[in-house]
Order: structure tokens, then sequence, then C-alpha cells
């Protein structure tokens, strides 16, 4: 590990250069990783590492690692017989599983958890670190770090192919893309731990720029009128959804939306000065609606720029690009993302084709919400939406309150009956903004606690849980989901303060 990766523990450290021996002593690998942005990233990043070591791994995302589909991962290392399994973006809170259903099959030798989420409350095995002769866990909450903003799985992950070898620099791109896209830098004051250290040795390198420009999305990719009109975050209540209003906006600003060639120009094609003139009207505008001037302040911010990708494509920001990855994951074709992070251009068209499709059901999922409401609890807000896929109810719940569609003093909670598997369990999501995990709440802890009551009163597992305190997630049989959100209701009542 290279001597400026200071807020790396020296325990951590100890822990990464034990996996690096484990890798290099492995003849047949086999990864498994999640399906959102971080996980695929994460997945590339394994996959490279391995390559690079001369290995063919075989490797699989799963949605959910839970007590069925460990059942899955258990076949495929049958059927691969693997010495080495990789968990990334994964594997902290099912350890128990990986225990019990991976560890006594006799061709795996070594198993190593790349994860990121915190360990459970609940789960009867020992604080920190799992001890096993097998098993070989790291996650940043064993180390006094956090998770939730310190580093993401593909953090993690690319920490350890920093270990193996300096050179692999270059997977710096894909790890602040996973962090990007687990919202690590959401509230708008950077990156900061691992995840700053990391973005600086893409500096180094060349492979990452950070720039202060406008935050909103599609600075690389949407023509100007409708990167204004899709804005959500902040809403720009006026503009937001109307394309006239964006016209008239430029043409009083004398800002052209057509360069000399006759092609929609996008921001990244504007001037300082034109930069200046939007930003300061936007700023303006904003401030007739907002109270707080932080909402207008957060229009500008730092953005990480991948200069080695192509200009005017997804892949050109860590912001943009992590969407796409969410894309391919969310509609279930995860593998598409991380062959887009391997450079198979084939899956690049493959994953424009699904963020249009991403696309279209986020904007009926959320004209589906300003239609038919939602529901209130004294402590909690509740989006019950049969037709929106499981894999897409934790981003929606984040839309709707980042737009306004729902209020954000309280945490929102999302049910899914569309779930990607077959069966009576259903998804639930919880977003929280920062003010209320300030005052003692913690979504995960809150799902996990739901989840204990509930299975001890139904005396078998019908829930699961995990996540971090301002996003978290679970799995509940259907007949036990009003019981679940009452207690989840009732215990953030109790947590905040």
């Amino acid at each position: 590990m290279k001597a400026s990766m200071t807020s790396i523990p020296d325990s951590m450290k100890d822990a990464l250069h034990r996996a690096a021996d484990i890798v290099r002593s492995s003849k047949h690998p086999l990864a498994i990783s999640h399906i959102d942005a971080d996980g695929i990233t994460a997945m590339a990043i394994v996959v490279f590492l391995l390559e690079r070591t001369n290995l063919q791994p075989i490797w699989k995302n799963i949605h959910q690692l839970n007590s069925e589909t460990i059942l899955e991962v258990r076949d495929l290392v049958r059927e691969h017989k693997p010495d080495l399994v990789i968990f990334s973006d994964l594997g902290t809170g099912q350890i128990r599983l990986i225990h019990e259903y991976i560890e006594p099959e006799p061709y795996v030798n070594h198993i190593i958890i790349l994860d990121h989420h915190l360990p459970p409350n609940h789960s009867g095995l020992s604080e920190g670190p799992f001890k096993s002769d097998k098993i070989l866990e790291i996650n940043p909450s064993n180390h006094d770090l956090s998770g939730s903003y310190d580093v993401s799985g593909a953090g993690v992950s690319f920490l350890l192919a920093y270990t193996l070898s300096t050179e692999n620099s270059n997977l710096a791109e894909l790890a602040v893309v996973g962090a990007s896209g687990d919202l690590q830098a959401y509230y708008g004051k950077g990156f900061v731990g691992v995840n700053k250290e990391i973005i600086q040795i893409g500096e180094e390198n060349g492979f990452i720029r950070v720039d202060r420009d406008l935050t909103f999305f599609g600075i690389n990719t949407r023509p100007l009128a409708q990167l204004l009109e899709y804005a959500t975050d902040p809403y720009l209540p006026g503009i937001t959804g109307d394309r006239d209003a964006c016209y008239r906006l430029y043409d009083e600003l004398s800002i052209p939306l057509k360069d000399e060639m006759d092609r929609w120009r996008i921001w990244m094609d504007l001037s300082q000065d034109e930069k200046k003139k939007i930003v300061q009207a936007l700023f303006n505008h904003i401030l007739q609606f907002y109270d707080h001037p932080k909402v207008a302040s957060g229009i500008v911010g730092n953005i990480i720029t991948l200069p080695k990708r192509p200009e005017r494509t997804e892949m050109r920001s860590a912001k943009e690009f992590s969407t796409l990855l969410n894309a391919c994951g969310r509609n279930r074709r995860a593998e598409v993302g991380v062959r887009i992070c391997l450079g198979d251009v084939d899956a690049l068209r493959e994953g424009i084709t699904l963020l249009q499709q991403h696309r279209a059901n986020l904007a009926s999922a959320l004209r589906r919400l300003e239609t038919n409401g939602y529901d209130e609890t004294e402590s909690m807000y509740i989006v019950n939406d049969p037709e929106t896929p499981d894999t897409i109810i934790g981003i929606i719940i984040g839309m709707a309150q980042g737009s306004r569609i729902v209020p954000i003093d309280k945490p929102i909670i999302g049910v899914s009956t569309n779930t990607s598997n077959e069966g009576p369990r259903v998804k639930i999501s919880g977003r929280a903004r920062k003010s209320l995990v300030k005052r003692g709440l913690n979504l995960k802890e809150v799902f996990s606690t739901a989840s204990v009551i509930v299975n001890e009163s139904a005396e078998k597992k019908v829930a699961e849980a995990g996540g971090h305190p301002m996003a978290a997630g679970a799995f509940v049989h259907e007949d036990y989901l009003d019981e679940f959100l009452e207690i989840v209701s009732a215990e953030i009542k109790r947590t905040v303060k």
C-alpha cells in the first residue's frame, strides 16, 4: 500500500496485504457482487485485479444476498469448484450465511469479503471481523471508518487492487464512480476520508479531474434546455418540467442553444462567462422560492470528470457513469454494466438503451406518485406502488424527496411487491435526510430491529435487513408487512430526538 494512503488504519492495511497474498495464491476464483453502480464497479475492479494477476474469474452479480440467494451462490461454487470466493459490496450482513453454506464446500480454501455496509447487531457473531480459518472480511466499519462516506464497496475493492500493484491506479476511476453511485458525497461537502485519497491517486495519474462547476445531472450529455427541464436536485419551480420556460431563460440571457454547426450545445460547451450568467440567474430564481440559501449554493460544487473517457458521453463524469451502470442493474442486467466497465463496446450500446428504459421507468413511477400520492404516519411517509420494481423503489423515494414531491421532514419508506424473484417477499427501502440522521435516526438499525422483532414473533425468518443510517433496505414476507412497518414507525419515533 502506498504510504500516502494515510487515512487507512494499519489494521486494515494488514488485512489488505493478507487478502493480496490470498489472491496471488489462488488458481480458480469466483466473484460475487451487488447490482447497483457500487456493486457493478466493485465487480469490475475485482475482475481487473484478478485478470492482472493472471487469473480468469467466474463472476456473477446478484440483487440481494439472503437466505434464498445464498443457495444460488452455493450452486455456483459446486459447479465451478473455486478455491477462492470474493464477495464485493455485500457479505458483511450475511456472514453467517456465508459461514454456513459456502465455507464448508471442500474446494473453497479462502473467502474474501470486500464490503462497506454496517455489520448486523443481532447476528450472534463476535464483534469486529469474523474469525474463521477461511473467511477474511475487509470492511471499514471494523477499522473505525465509515462505510457511508469514507469508502464504498468499489473503494474497498480498489484498495485491494492497489495493494496488489500500484499499476492498478487507473481503477480509481471505477472506485469514484461507485462512490458517486452510492451517494457518498451526497451532502454536498465533497468526498472525504479514503474516497478523497483514492481521488488524489486518480488525479496524480491523470485519470480523474475535480472541477468546480454546475452540479446538475447531464452537464456532459444533455442539451442546455433539457439540462434545466429535467433538473430535480434542486427542483426549480417554474423551470423544472417546463421546456418553454427553459428556452425563455436562455433567450433572456442571450445564450445560443446551438453552435455554428447547428449542433445542440451542452453545458461543457459554454464559456466561463456564459456559465456565470446562467448560475447567477438560477441562484436568483431559487432564492425566490426557497427560504434557505443553502439550496441555491448547492447548484455549484465539486464535479468529478474522467478525462480519459470520451467527451459528450455518459462515461465522462463519475455522476453520469454511475447512473448508466445503475440503469443496467436496475433493469436486471448488471452484467452489461460490468462489461461496460471492462471496455466492451457492444455492452456500452446496450447500456445506453437500458439507460433510456431506466429513465422512462423513473419518469413513470414519479408520475404515478404525483397522481396517487403517498401515505403518512406520525413518523414517516410511505410510498406503496405495486407497479414500481423493487430494483428502483429506493431511487424513486430519493428522487421524490429531492424534488419535494414528498416532504423531507420525515424519513420516506418505499414498498414494492414487484420483486425480482417470484414469491411472497416484499421489498422495503428507506431514505432519510442528513438532518434526521444528526438527530439520532439510523435506518439500518431501525430496519434490523424491526426484522428481529418480526422474526421472533413469527418464530421463523420472515424479514432480513441491511444498509446505512440514511439509506437502508429490507425484504419482508407479505403477511408480516403491516407489522414490520408499524415497528419501523415506532422505532423512528423513539430514536429521532
